[in-house]
């Protein structure tokens, strides 16, 4: 059996692209180090938060 997390990136208000890129890669640097085995993205382009 296999243990992953699933996500979508998203854009802060007041943020940008690269970070959101950037605070997606920790979550997959974090998910690596607690031993899971995969991380699944969402299809959809990384979109602003809805207000």
């Amino acid at each position: 059996m296999d243990f992953g997390i699933f996500m979508e990136l998203e854009i802060r208000r007041g943020g940008d692209q690269a970070t959101a890129f950037r605070e997606g890669f920790d979550v997959v640097d974090a998910a690596e180090a607690w031993g899971l085995d995969g991380v699944w993205l969402g299809t959809r382009e990384v979109m602003p938060a809805f207000k």
